[in-house]
């Protein structure tokens, strides 16, 4: 855990004491003094500074006058957890957890442990438990300890980390389409993040997702755009007839878990005619016709992935900025794999106030 910052922890401690006395005289007004002093722990510390360093120190400040108000102090310290930008780090949810005396609220008696004890501190601490399952923080063995040293063994708040210890790992990697470790722990580039979101929007294993950066005068402007493409999707492309219409529509959007992803569709009208997904055998003793049925159902064409109800995808894009200009350049490069798209009537459909469409 980082040390905190030992002048801004004296800063706040000043801080605190001089609102305290500023509040005293009249009783009112030492109540409203008191939650000011708790959220001026967070709002004292400029925007640029708002980080871990600082918000271990807010919380450091806090202890070592040993003031009452715990719950308040924690409630408060999460509403700006985001603003500091450490959501994700566990060591702040163990700093905070670490704010509940130790002891004092363990249940002595059958009487406490039927009821809820310390109902305000323990509803409190499962919203810590909840902020960090919510954002995705593990627990580990540390933070189950400070939680029982906190509440004793099985109380209300010692059910939730249990739970908690024992699911999260189960279902961290329940997503099929997603590899969350790609994702965890790494500053990806809006580029990188496209391609992880097209690679987990492709169910075909034959997929090739292709990255193109663009090359302006400008050194800032990083353009880039990227496409994915099944080999399926490219024989769907030749089997078009001659002037079909075929859509670039988007943009639509798609989460790689916190992060937003935009992107577009390629697509044409259905190719295949409706088929009942879920058909109705019926069996027959008569097998004379067996060899002849089988011969006919071994030749019979089987609707890929991308020929859906309504539509059949015919490619899947990212880009860096959402217009039709971009939007032109993409298939450009998209038609270097795709010759057969230069027969084709492609309409781009990006923005809504303009229709643009384009003869490729």
């Amino acid at each position: 855990m980082i040390a905190p910052n030992v002048g801004v922890r004296r800063l706040l401690l000043g801080m605190s004491s001089s609102g305290l006395r500023q509040f005293s005289s009249d009783g009112s007004q030492a109540q409203h003094g008191e939650l000011v002093h708790i959220s001026q722990h967070f709002q004292a510390v400029p925007p640029p500074k708002r980080n871990k360093e600082t918000f271990l120190a807010a919380i450091s400040a806090f202890k070592e006058n040993k003031p009452r108000g715990h719950v308040e102090f924690i409630n408060t310290a999460l509403k700006y957890i985001k603003e500091y930008g450490i959501h994700k780090d566990l060591d702040v949810y163990k700093a905070l957890l670490n704010v509940f005396p130790k002891g004092k609220m363990i249940p002595q008696n059958a009487f406490q442990r039927i009821f809820l004890h310390y109902p305000m501190q323990q509803n409190c601490c499962v919203k810590v438990l909840d902020e960090m399952e919510w954002n995705g923080v593990h627990p580990d063995k540390e933070v189950h300890d400070i939680v029982v040293n906190a509440f004793g063994e099985w109380n209300f708040a010692t059910k939730k980390i249990k739970r908690m210890m024992y699911w999260m790992p189960k279902l961290k990697h329940s997503n099929k389409y997603l590899d969350r470790r790609t994702v965890e722990g790494h500053s990806l580039s809006p580029a990188e993040l496209a391609g992880v979101a097209l690679k987990m929007m492709s169910p075909d294993p034959g997929t090739s997702i292709s990255l193109v950066k663009l090359t302006h005068r400008d050194p800032d402007d990083n353009g880039w755009f990227a496409f994915a493409q099944s080999l399926t999707q490219r024989e769907l492309i030749r089997s078009l007839r001659q002037d079909t219409e075929v859509f670039v529509d988007g943009p639509f959007r798609v989460y790689v878990m916190e992060h937003q992803v935009q992107y577009i569709i390629m697509s044409c009208p259905p190719t295949c005619d409706d088929v009942d997904e879920f058909e109705h055998e019926e069996f027959e003793e008569d097998f004379s016709t067996f060899f002849s049925e089988w011969k006919n159902e071994k030749y019979k064409r089987i609707r890929s992935v991308h020929e859906q109800k309504h539509e059949t995808i015919l490619a899947l894009g990212a880009m860096y900025r959402q217009d039709n200009n971009t939007a032109s350049m993409w298939l450009e490069k998209l038609q270097e794999e795709n010759p057969n798209l230069s027969r084709l009537k492609v309409r781009l459909r990006l923005d809504k106030s303009v229709l643009h469409s384009a003869q490729v």
